[in-house]
């Protein structure tokens, strides 16, 4: 009884033991549900580092870090066994700790004048008044994570990205937004934090991808828009921060300018009714004048067509807004008025109704206008004759005001250009050509230049002179005439405007020029220029005696005379009528007479008086008289002839006279053949045989004296045949009958 007493005593010992120890073990265990991060961390939200470091010391950031997990995650008693026995078996918890804002005013609401800075910074006060959001709507993604408080506003603001993504890493809504600004320096986004970003031209373009984007410092007070708040224009929210398409958000402002494009009445291209299509917002002031050219590229360059670029009318003003008003582009008579006004006076007042409309005759984007333009409406008259005229009439203007184009005097007109030729006129001219000014002579709708017989208007018997001039230029009066002066009162002045090069020697390689004396000597004025052969004669007295010409062309002076040119060179004339006696003349040396000129043979004017050839050749002709008298130099020496050795010799013409005794010797062999080997020129006695035959006088009966005296009373030198009786008999006579039968002596008589 009583052991079993001691043994419940035990037990109840034991069981309180148990009891304290699991107690002791519980409060522990409940302390770390209660107060232990690592508890939190070590079960389910297991820190990134070692398991036995604090989770506060990496997972709670800033201001957080010395804070427990159980100070913000609260649960009930039944929450925190039912996790404690998760613990030990290894379960999943259930749902439990959710932070909440009270859970933030019990621990910041406890230092109240801190607090109060804060609740006061712009953007607390701007989000505690909006409904739903409390602390933990930000602060709740940085509170176990290291985050930049900008990353907060995306979970609410997540569609308010800035209008264009950049590469500067510092474009947050904090860039933009002072969201810990005081109460007293609260202020809004505006110019100056835009600055922050678009200050520097370099950084923008390599944050945007290459694009240019104007800076801020290029948007001054001479730029569109320069000084004008961006957020007036900018949506920095927006994909792009530029204004909406259209008309409205420029119309907050420019009312007035909205109204005149919105009341244009005309159908034009679309861009004139979107402000962005002239003007860029940050560009200077006056550059949407400029930016014409971006639409009207080839008015603005000047490109007609398809033709190259030039000056055209539109360009000779300083810009398109000098005569189209801007946001309406009309362009109206009265602006062309208002700037053009001397030019305005004189087509209202002088000027037809045709003319009274600019644009009738100016193409304000084509080229200026020329005389080509007045073709329009005057071709069918003046046009025809304008066309005849020179590159300067061809204008109508160079003639013609055209908003005055009648002139009130002509020679007014004319002078504009030709004020020297009128002085001219008035000053040097006869008072015929001064009466009817400009235009009795010039026909204003036509080629300025007269006709060549319109002189022959007031000096019909000269002007019929004129028409018979050899020379073309004689033809026209104004080749002599001066225009505008028409007086010559220098002729050698006048001749010498085209015939220069009759009185320079040197040019012609002459030692001198003759005739230099006044031309009107020789030449007539109003007719043929030609000098007739009876001027000639009767100045050259003495070639007049002596003139005897064999035929008409040697009686023209002109044939061997050419005008202004010494007398000397005459005889070189010859060869160009007599060219094959000139071509035998080249064969001579240079040294000889035979090569030089005609006149030392020839006398000038009487050619067929010749020099006696015995003043060259005075030897030679010397032996004539000893000769036949037919035996003159012509007999074998042609006059043009070749010379020696050239052309044909000079015994090849003996059978010119001895044509009996040439054909007969051509069968005596070669030597006797041929004349000169007997006979020598000039030498007309008969040659000794012993010249060629030298041993003859020994032979035979050759050896007889009387037989060697003269060979020719037995032999003819000219026929191939012995000596016949009747020869012998002439000396022999007394040898008549001796053999009376004998053909010949010299069968029996032997001479070889």
């Amino acid at each position: 009884m009583r052991a079993s007493s001691v043994s419940r005593v035990a037990l109840r010992i034991v069981a309180t033991v148990a009891a304290a120890i699991w107690a002791l073990v519980f409060v522990g265990e409940w302390r770390k549900v209660e107060h232990d991060p690592q508890f939190c961390a070590s079960s389910c939200h297991h820190e990134p580092g070692p398991r036995n470091e604090r989770a506060s010391a990496d997972w709670h950031a800033g201001g957080h870090a010395g804070v427990e997990c159980q100070a913000c995650h609260t649960t009930s008693v039944g929450q925190g066994l039912r996790l404690l026995w998760a613990t030990y078996v290894k379960k999943p918890p259930v749902a439990h700790g959710k932070a909440t804002a009270a859970a933030c005013s019990d621990c910041h609401e406890k230092k109240p004048a801190e607090w109060r800075v804060i609740a006061e910074t712009q953007g607390h006060r701007e989000h505690r008044a909006v409904k739903g959001v409390d602390c933990l709507s930000c602060h709740a993604p940085s509170t176990h994570v290291d985050q930049p408080p900008e990353q907060a506003c995306l979970s609410c603001h997540k569609d308010d990205r800035l209008h264009k993504p950049t590469t500067l890493g510092a474009e947050t809504c904090l860039s933009c937004h002072s969201y810990a600004a005081s109460k007293k320096n609260v202020q809004p986004p505006n110019t100056v934090v835009c600055e922050k970003c678009h200050a520097d031209t370099t950084t923008l373009i390599a944050s945007g991808g290459g694009a240019y984007v104007r800076p801020m410092r290029e948007v001054n007070d001479h730029a569109l828009h320069g000084g004008v708040a961006c957020q007036l224009c900018h949506n920095a929210h927006g994909i792009k921060a530029t204004p909406p398409q259209g008309q409205p958000i420029c119309a907050k402002c420019h009312q007035f300018e909205n109204f005149q494009v919105g009341n244009e009445k005309r159908t034009g291209p679309e861009e004139h009714f979107k402000c962005e299509g002239c003007h860029k917002p940050h560009a200077p002031t006056g550059s949407a004048i400029r930016n014409c050219i971006n639409c009207h590229q080839k008015k603005a360059e000047g490109i007609v067509g398809d033709a190259e670029p030039t000056t055209t009318t539109a360009l000779k003003h300083k810009s398109c807004a000098s005569c189209h008003v801007p946001h309406t582009w009309k362009a109206e008579r009265s602006g062309c008025m208002q700037c053009h006004k001397e030019q305005a006076a004189l087509f209202q007042t002088r000027s037809p109704p045709q003319h009274k409309t600019c644009t009738d005759c100016h193409d304000v984007h084509g080229a200026p206008p020329t005389g080509a333009v007045c073709l329009k409406c005057h071709s069918d008259t003046k046009g025809q004759h304008v066309a005849l005229a020179p590159e300067r009439h061809k204008d109508c203007t160079s003639c013609h005001n055209p908003h005055a184009p009648k002139p009130e005097d002509t020679r007014t007109s004319c002078s504009k250009c030709h004020s020297d030729e009128l002085t001219q006129v008035m000053r040097d001219g006869p008072e015929g050509h001064t009466k009817d000014s400009c235009f009795g002579c010039h026909q204003p709708h036509n080629n300025p230049l007269p006709p060549p017989n319109i002189c022959g208007k007031c000096h019909g018997e000269k002007a019929k002179a004129v028409a018979t001039a050899g020379p073309p230029k004689h033809q026209v009066c104004t080749s002599c005439h001066q225009r505008h002066a028409f007086k010559i009162t220098d002729i050698g002045a006048t001749c010498s405007r085209c015939h220069q090069n009759l009185f320079d020697a040197a040019a012609r390689g002459l030692p001198s020029v003759p005739h230099q004396a006044d031309c009107k000597s020789c030449h007539t004025f109003h007719g043929e220029p030609g000098v007739a052969q009876t001027a000639c004669l009767d100045c050259h007295k003495k070639v007049a005696a002596e003139f005897n010409p064999p035929n008409a062309k040697h009686g023209d002076c002109t044939s061997c005379h050419k005008s202004h040119t010494p007398a000397s060179s005459a005889p070189a004339e010859c060869r160009n009528c007599h060219q094959d006696k000139a071509a035998v003349a080249a064969l001579w040396p240079p040294q000889s007479a035979h090569a030089q000129a005609c006149n030392q043979c020839h006398q000038q004017h009487d050619v067929r008086n010749k020099k006696a050839c015995s003043e060259c050749h005075a030897p030679e002709t010397a032996s004539l008289a000893s000769g036949p008298a037919k035996h003159q130099c012509q007999s074998c020496h042609p006059p043009h002839g070749a010379p020696p050795g050239q052309g044909p010799a000079w015994w090849q013409r003996c059978d010119a006279c001895h044509q009996a005794k040439v054909q007969s010797v051509k069968e005596r062999g070669p030597i006797h053949s041929d004349c000169k080997n007997c006979h020598k020129p000039h030498e007309f006695g008969l040659p000794a045989c012993t010249s060629c035959h030298t041993d003859m006088g020994s032979k035979g009966l050759h050896a007889v004296q009387k037989h060697a005296a003269d060979c020719t009373k037995c032999h003819d030198p000219h026929v191939k045949a012995t000596p016949t009786r009747q020869q012998c008999l002439a000396c022999h006579t007394d040898r008549v009958n001796h053999e009376p039968a004998a053909a010949t002596c010299n069968t029996c008589h032997i001479f070889k």
